[in-house]
């Protein structure tokens, strides 16, 4: 079996993608990167900020820039929507999931991947994140 990584942004250290064999595996991705060095907490350890001025961009947005990030990192595996078979979310306002399955369905319009949704409380200050798994066989030599 082939292990191919594919390096992510500078600040934090992870790949964008690995392939191993015949599957794709992307980190997890939000709707902008971010500098953890420079989030700001309160006494209780609740973000102030992530560094970035993007805390008025609206879900619908944010939805749809995590989708960019992600084909982006599937793109670099030689990987397309399509290939992705299993697809992990997680929302910081689970009042969200109605609207983000409205997205979600215009981006897998065909057989869609097998999928979680969870609510959880993120290391910056966004409303989702998410990772897939894609499977698109090497070519054989």
């Amino acid at each position: 079996m082939t292990k191919e990584a594919h390096p992510a942004h500078p600040e934090v250290p992870i790949s964008k993608a690995i392939r191993a064999g015949d599957f794709v595996f992307t980190s997890a991705y939000g709707p902008w990167t971010f500098d953890p060095r420079k989030v700001t907490f309160d006494k209780d350890g609740r973000i102030l900020s992530d560094g970035t001025d993007n805390k008025n961009v609206s879900f619908d947005e944010q939805v749809h820039r995590t989708f960019g990030f992600v084909k982006e990192a599937l793109a670099a595996a030689r990987c397309t929507l399509d290939d992705v078979v299993d697809c992990q979310v997680w929302l910081a306002d689970a009042r969200d999931f109605v609207r983000f399955n409205e997205i979600y369905r215009s981006y897998f319009t065909k057989d869609p991947p097998v999928r979680s949704v969870f609510p959880i409380g993120f290391m910056f200050d966004v409303k989702i994140e998410i990772k897939v798994i894609a499977y698109k066989p090497l070519p054989k030599d």
